[in-house]
């Protein structure tokens, strides 16, 4: 037996009779009428009628819904699976049949898919050998439960009845395939359209079909071509087709399964999910560009130095590229080793493994490439070039039906068109040694421009260096001040410098290389000096003190000290001397910059007072000020005053006490 029932017999009958067997209380379901329910009022007289009538009402609104709500098919669970044996094993679950009726299956069961069934799940009919069969499980109401009812009317015994009915079910096998019950054919291409679809109908006069494009125009479509019927569906759930024979198969096919709302909410998430992946990719009609190349040249040479450690290069392109281009390299991908005396084309492989150092961007490609350096003894003085050519249709072109050639326009080289050629007519793990000016126009590249690669065409070329920087002397650095910052020259403190300073006011200067002529005859376009008189935080009585022409002082290990005397003015009894060194762009003659190579602005950076970056401006540009909030000072002595780079600001003070 395949029901999830034992009969259980008694005196003057079974069970049978209380719906085990095929009865349905759904006869005539299809006819929609309206639902009935008790009316209660006092000292009501509930009869059996009534009782049942309540339960009827609430079963019939559950299943109304569930059937035209849900649909029938597999809730959990429920799944197939064929044995060595040949028969079918059925898991624990639920469903809902075709009258919105829940089937629940409690424990595995086995059923033999070659002998077919009834409706009730017993067998009927011969054993089959061959063809196809289809599992699926019923509904059935069965009574348990039994108690003895006393004899009425003419009966001389009494009988017993159930007195409960379990819900249970019966798997049944019927002969054929099934077919899964879904959605009418062609309304999907009715609703959504398809390209071909919608040419057969334009090409056809008499075609009535329409293909909406707005939302509401394909509810339409959708409510005239599958409208809702009311009518019950299947009594029993497709599970599995199961093909006889010598080898069984086993195919779940025809079943359905019912989605919760969270997983339906999920399955729309990830369809948005992949419509934005999908309508973000480039369109078929613009070529692929190289959107990632590894290594990448860098300031600092660490490029050229991973290249010649591993000997890897890797390329990304935001289309997916065709195989042939990508295994065959050598007529569009190329690498140079560049000395003084010769120049190497590097042997190219396709390797295996992920791409580790470029990003394939989502319907992009990629491929990565073994280059051996090695054979060619890189030196220290070595450079590396890249270069890729693509013509239309091109070596390297698009996987797609467009078949567009690779797009890789990038200039990051002076190299010019009868130099690559040169270079792309040298044959892989050749040399040559006359392309010595090739090296000095890949050494000095312009600025480089960024990836993605490509002017829009189809075909185009791509060209970088790899090189390490070169040694360049860094600008001239501001070493020492004097007086120093936050210094107090007075007679008390040291007289020496305090009576030097009385005898000859001036700045001083202390760089680690030359400034030009220009910069130092005329300091007042970079250097300048006022002084006031402290009052609190506060300095009052602000006045420009003239600075004269620097003369200069050469000490060891190239180093210089000008001297800016100061033009003496109404000294206060106590004097606050601000400075400012403003070694900023624009550059002009008169700018503080190296004498020689590389003449570059001079490095001095150190904040010395309390002055923010717009009260040094307005100090500068001889704004007046009713109280300059100079203090407190900091001491410049024992700091670092620049910060490596070219340009800067620097800003201190220090303070006088007349004798």
């Amino acid at each position: 037996m395949t029901t999830d029932l034992v009969p259980v017999t008694g005196r003057g009958g079974d069970l049978t009779t209380a719906g085990c067997g095929c009865d349905d209380h759904h006869l005539g379901h299809d006819a929609l009428h309206a639902l009935e329910r008790n009316l209660f009022f006092p000292r009501k007289l509930m009869e059996v009628r009534h009782w049942q009538a309540e339960q009827s009402y609430h079963r019939h609104a559950r299943e109304l819904v569930t059937r035209l709500g849900l649909g029938s098919g597999v809730l959990c669970g429920l799944e197939v699976r064929l044995t060595t044996s040949g028969s079918v094993v059925i898991s624990p679950g639920v469903g809902v049949d075709g009258h919105g009726r829940i089937v629940v299956v409690p424990r595995s069961v086995e059923v033999d898919p070659a002998r077919p069934t009834d409706a009730c799940g017993r067998p009927a009919g011969d054993p089959l050998d061959e063809g196809f069969t289809t599992v699926a499980l019923c509904y059935h109401e069965c009574g348990t439960d039994p108690v003895c009812m006393p004899p009425e009317g003419c009966d001389d015994e009494p009988r017993v009845v159930p007195s409960m009915v379990r819900e249970a079910y019966a798997v049944s096998v019927t002969v054929g395939a099934g077919l899964r019950v879904g959605l009418p054919d062609g309304l999907c291409e009715q609703v959504f359209g398809c390209d071909e679809c919608e040419a057969t109908s334009g090409e056809d006069p008499g075609s009535e079909a329409t293909f909406p494009h707005d939302a509401e125009g394909r509810r339409e479509v959708l409510d005239r071509l599958a409208p809702r019927r009311c009518a019950c569906g299947e009594p029993c759930i497709p599970l599995a087709t199961v093909a006889l024979g010598e080898e069984r198969a086993l195919d779940t096919g025809v079943r359905t399964v019912i989605r919760s709302n969270r997983e339906l909410l999920d399955l729309l998430l990830c369809l948005a999910d992949r419509v934005d992946e999908c309508c973000s990719r480039l369109p078929t009609a613009v070529p692929p560009r190289i959107t990632g190349l590894w290594p990448w040249p860098d300031d600092e040479g660490a490029a050229l130095d991973e290249l010649l450690e591993t000997g890897r290069l890797e390329i990304a392109a935001d289309r997916d590229l065709a195989e042939q281009g990508l295994d065959d390299p050598d007529p569009w991908l190329g690498v140079w080793l560049l000395d003084r005396r010769r120049v190497s084309r590097l042997r190219l492989r396709r390797a295996a493994g992920a791409l580790t150092h470029v990003a394939v961007p989502p319907g992009g490609d990629g491929a990565a490439y073994d280059v051996d350096v090695r054979e060619a003894k890189p030196t220290s003085r070595s450079l590396v070039l890249v270069m890729v050519r693509s013509t239309a249709p091109g070596p390297v072109r698009a996987a797609a039906s467009d078949q567009l050639a690779l797009d890789p326009d990038l200039e990051g080289t002076r190299l010019t068109e009868e130099d690559r050629d040169a270079l792309w007519a040298m044959a892989p793990a050749s040399h040559d040694s006359g392309l010595g000016a090739v090296v000095a126009a890949a050494a000095n590249p312009p600025p480089l421009p960024t990836l993605p690669s490509g002017d829009g065409t189809a075909g185009g070329e791509l060209h970088v260096a790899l090189l390490r920087p070169s040694k360049v002397a860094p600008p001239p650095r501001l070493l020492a001040v004097w007086p120093e910052g936050a210094a107090e020259l007075g007679e008390d403190r040291d007289p020496f410098e305090w009576k030097t300073f009385l005898e000859e006011p001036q700045l001083q200067l202390t760089v680690s290389r030359a400034l030009t002529t220009e910069a130092t005859d005329r300091p007042r376009e970079w250097l300048r000096a006022w002084h006031g008189t402290e009052d609190g935080p506060f300095l009052y009585g602000i006045e420009e003190l003239e600075l004269m022409p620097g003369t200069a002082t050469d000490l060891p290990g190239g180093e210089v000290r000008y001297a800016f005397r100061i033009q003496p003015p109404r000294w206060f009894g106590r004097d606050t001397i601000v400075v400012q060194l403003r070694s900023t762009p624009p550059v002009v003659t008169e700018s503080p910059i190296g004498r020689d190579d590389p003449t570059v602005l001079l490095d001095a950076d150190v904040a010395g007072t309390a002055l923010g970056s717009q009260d040094l401006f307005r100090l500068w540009s001889g704004d007046p000020f009713n109280g300059l909030p100079a203090l407190p000072l900091t001491a410049t002595g024992g700091q670092q005053l620049y910060d490596g780079t070219e340009g800067g600001l620097a800003h201190w003070a220090f303070t006088v006490t007349r004798p």
